[in-house]
């Protein structure tokens, strides 16, 4: 795969994050809402109706949680062989040691991409100097807020616009 296939497959994996923090967001209100709602309580009653529904609603939230790790877990592994990539083309235009620096401009522009992709991550992860993601430190899952999601779209709106900057300028050179 290509360095500027890998930017693009990075960024559909920053999306796929976006939704799966999303997903985990809304059933985090949702059940903390419904079972604040209910009161439940344990009545030794196996059947009950709200209780089945809070069971499932732990359940779904632990998958969401599963999944929303594998996201996170796909887009570093992906992210780590991009900057793997930039390194060997760095290394590869040190070796030839052409007098004319054909090679500068891609490595400037993809060194950049590599920065704004980090900025986009961080941004989509919500990490502040008081903030430590989706999760709070106990590890209960947090809330996103429509601001926060519409940061996300806008974050990924500029990375996608660098791949496609990437894509216009060194795609047939690849």
């Amino acid at each position: 795969m290509d360095w500027i296939q890998t930017a693009l497959h990075e960024y559909g994996q920053i999306a796929s994050l976006c939704n799966a923090q999303s997903t985990l967001s809304n059933t985090v209100m949702s059940s903390s809402s419904s079972s604040t709602s209910t009161g439940i309580h344990d009545n030794g009653n196996d059947l009950d109706p709200k209780k089945l529904s809070a069971q499932l609603q732990q359940q779904s939230l632990q998958e969401q949680l599963a999944n929303y790790y594998k996201e996170i877990d796909a887009v570093r592994k992906t992210h780590s062989s991009l900057k793997k990539q930039l390194i060997s083309i760095q290394e590869n235009d040190n070796k030839t040691c052409k007098d004319t620096d054909s090679n500068i401009p891609k490595i400037e522009a993809f060194s950049n991409h590599i920065q704004l992709s980090e900025r986009v991550i961080r941004t989509v992860m919500m990490q502040t100097s008081t903030e430590c993601g989706i999760l709070y430190a106990n590890g209960l899952v947090r809330s996103t807020s429509a601001d926060q999601h519409e940061i996300n779209i806008v974050a990924l709106a500029a990375l996608r616009a660098s791949v496609s900057q990437l894509k216009e300028k060194f795609g047939d050179s690849e």
